[in-house]
């Protein structure tokens, strides 16, 4: 039942970013809302906020596309007529991110606030979760309503509400920040994400669980053609605006698919490219005065197009400190990596 719909929401979103992103790139340009390509020797200008293309397929895809089903069941075809309450949380979520993601292109919110102020983002999904008994490495299936903790002034919180209402919030906003994170190369935040939303997908196929797939169908639609045009060499970046509301689209997908170890080992690249980056902060708060451990926030380009990096402390910067690699080659490599990883989390259970 649910495969012919998910399907037709991703080409529909793929059409539509497809006739939608050479209008909007020349727009982009046209009002100068360009940035520098820091690794091109002519530092190009590139348009710039490329999610909000993104945003636009996709909210585009979610208002036609129903309206498409309801027409066909009227001629009592064996359409679902509306997304499900746990879809339009997951909109809800992306688009609170997306904002987020606007304010740091343009006043910088700095560090501390990416990590305090989304936490309350993912409340319209917690609240339209009900609670479940996740799988847990060793374990296996756990039921949580047998842990209980008794707070005074507030009652029983149960295990399943603590697992909502606590580590669902911290759940996503990390796997925003991840995402947000390991990019900086032209297709690597969107190559990334477009391998990791697919093999999600494709893990509910096998799971007969597409019910709730319908938004996360339509940002595969829409990433697939925003990456046509964002590797190498680029056209468009995504700006935060992109990589915040991606990375929260997947950490709620695999919330709502209940794929939460799944989850870390598909984003295990990104993982270690967040604990590569606090070793580099703490070596550099202990040694300032050292030229190795000064925080930079760009590479370089030889003449011959490979690429100078400062140090190897961040996964894109690993591989070309210790060899001679260009851009395209260092994201590729990349790819193949979270393709991997993404292998292995499709055979985790939960």
């Amino acid at each position: 039942m649910w495969e012919l719909p998910i399907a037709v929401t991703l080409l529909f979103s793929m059409a539509i970013t497809g006739l939608a992103a050479p209008w909007f790139i020349r727009k982009m340009r046209e009002k100068n809302q360009t940035v520098k390509d820091y690794y091109k020797p002519d530092k190009t200008q590139l348009a710039n906020n490329g999610g909000i293309l993104t945003l636009f397929a996709v909210f585009t895809t979610i208002i036609v596309v129903p309206l498409v089903f309801r027409i066909l069941f009227k001629f009592e075809m064996d359409f679902p007529r509306e997304f499900t309450e746990l879809d339009t949380a997951i909109l809800m979520v992306v688009l609170l991110y997306a904002f987020y993601g606007v304010l740091d292109d343009y006043i910088d919110v700095g560090r501390a606030s990416k990590i305090l102020l989304p936490l309350m983002f993912a409340y319209p999904l917690v609240i339209a979760l009900s609670g479940w008994s996740p799988w847990v490495p060793f374990v296996g299936v756990t039921s949580l309503e047998t842990f209980n903790i008794g707070i005074p002034g507030l009652g029983i919180i149960t295990g399943s509400m603590f697992l909502r209402y606590l580590i669902i919030p911290v759940y996503i906003m990390v796997v925003a920040n991840l995402k947000n994170m390991h990019a900086g190369f032209n297709g690597l935040q969107s190559g990334s994400a477009l391998i990791i939303l697919s093999f999600i997908l494709l893990k509910s196929f096998v799971d007969s669980n597409l019910e709730n797939m319908y938004t996360i169908a339509a940002l595969i639609g829409a990433q697939a053609v925003f990456f046509w045009h964002n590797k190498y060499p680029s056209k468009i970046l995504e700006g935060n605006i992109g990589s915040l509301a991606v990375g929260a689209a997947i950490g709620a997908a695999l919330v709502i698919q209940h794929y939460l170890f799944a989850g870390i080992i598909m984003l295990m690249p990104h993982i270690i490219n967040f604990l590569m980056y606090v070793y580099w902060r703490v070596m550099n708060s202990r040694h300032l005065d050292e030229e190795k451990w000064k925080i930079h926030k760009f590479g370089k380009v030889r003449e011959d197009g490979t690429l100078e990096v400062p140090n190897p402390y961040t996964m894109k910067w690993l591989l070309p400190y210790y060899f001679r690699m260009n851009e395209k080659q260092v994201v590729y490599s990349m790819l193949l990596l979270t393709m991997a990883f993404c292998v292995l989390g499709f055979f985790v259970p939960g």
